[in-house]
């Protein structure tokens, strides 16, 4: 309790020094950015062609090469990364998180396509035996599989039989047989925000002087709306099995009890201080295709602020997922197990000297800075009082 209570101290400290040092120009300048970032971007320097991914599948370096890559570290297991570019989007907090702390962690992505789903462009080529193929090959201990339905088959009504849960479940069990551990991402909200994301409507608005919470109200969705918008594809995440699968509950990074916003909204400095604070400003979704923006997934620096306090919502989901899985991947068992989160126990595979976590687990940790927020608030009381 001492701990948190000096780490709540450090983070108290810093939201007063964020307050007080807002500059309006940074979150303008951190929403055009957003909203103008190019398809691509620079990925990790050890993070080099895959040439053996390539010789697999025969995708060669003409078809998205940006979107695959494979980086070697100092640790004994294989990850491998796959989805269409809202995965490739999440690599680099991945990868930052694992620290080379595996002995190949494999990017292996294409835009706009999908292994858990029917893909419409699999006349093109048949992009989901690709990842088969180079999962048969590259034997991985953890797999991740962070895709963006294209066409929300997800969200579409159950049947008695369901055709697209069929179809999803066989996609899992490819992977429960051939993975060590399989880690799948539920869909999260995509806004409808017409031909334009939601960086570019924050920087419009912030431009034309808006910066106050009424300005921005409409940027939100309920979680009872969140909810029933997504419950057909909450519900088969829920139904899929596996015994060596972990479900990511996104929706539980993205949105408190009441709201899912678009943007940062620091719920509790508002509460307390009664006003508006303009530095939450930060988009948490950037093009057209709303892509993650770095504020969604992981601290970034605001531009002109070095105070600026790190309030991302993804990462610390990720980060309990790896380090779970290397902790238990360190550890000895052979007894089959199922167990909460907490108690995870790992076992060699059956089929490998590969590690698992053994249970159907879902993930639904908030965030490192909703939870100490929680923390805060008897120290902004107290704080206040002494003023």
């Amino acid at each position: 309790y001492i701990e948190q209570g000096i780490r709540a101290s450090f983070h108290l400290n810093n939201v007063f020094r964020s307050i007080s040092s807002f500059d309006l120009q940074s979150a303008k300048t951190y929403n055009t950015d957003e909203a103008s970032r190019g398809a691509y971007f620079k990925l990790p320097d050890d993070c080099v062609t895959d040439n053996e991914a390539e010789s697999w599948t025969g995708l060669g370096r003409t078809v998205e090469p940006q979107l695959r890559c494979i980086s070697r570290g100092h640790g004994k297991a294989k990850v491998l990364l796959i989805g269409n570019s809202y995965a490739y989007r999440t690599f680099p907090v991945l990868h930052k998180i694992f620290n080379g702390r595996y002995a190949e962690f494999r990017l292996f992505t294409k835009s706009s396509r999908m292994f858990l789903n029917k893909d419409p462009k699999d006349n093109e080529f048949d992009f989901s035996e690709m990842i088969k193929e180079v999962i048969k090959k590259s034997n991985p201990d953890l797999v991740f599989v962070i895709e963006k339905d294209m066409n929300a088959d997800q969200n579409k009504g159950m049947t008695r039989d369901d055709p697209i849960l069929k179809f999803t479940q066989e996609k899992v069990d490819f992977l429960s047989e051939n993975v060590g551990t399989v880690v799948i991402d539920e869909q999260f909200y995509k806004p409808n925000m017409g031909n334009k994301g939601v960086a570019k409507v924050m920087e419009e608005r912030l431009n034309s002087g808006k910066s106050t919470l009424t300005d921005f109200e409409d940027l939100r969705i309920s979680r009872s709306k969140y909810n029933d918008e997504h419950k057909f594809g909450i519900q088969r995440l829920d139904a899929l099995s596996g015994w060596n699968v972990v479900k990511n509950k996104v929706e539980e990074h993205l949105c408190d009890n009441e709201f899912c916003y678009l943007y940062v909204f620091m719920k509790y400095i508002i509460f307390v201080f009664n006003s508006f604070n303009p530095a939450n400003l930060y988009a948490y979704y950037g093009d057209t295709a709303n892509h993650q923006t770095v504020e969604m997934i992981k601290f970034v620096p605001a531009p002109s602020s070095s105070s600026y306090v790190n309030f991302s919502k993804l990462e610390p989901g990720y980060r309990k997922i790896i380090e779970d899985f290397l902790e238990r991947s360190t550890a000895t068992s052979t007894t089959m197990v199922t167990m909460p989160i907490e108690n995870l126990t790992s076992i060699p595979s059956m089929s490998s000297n590969r590690t698992t976590i053994s249970s159907i687990t879902t993930i639904s940790t908030t965030s490192a800075a909703s939870t100490s927020t929680y923390c805060l608030l008897p120290l902004i009381m107290i704080f206040f009082v002494m003023k």
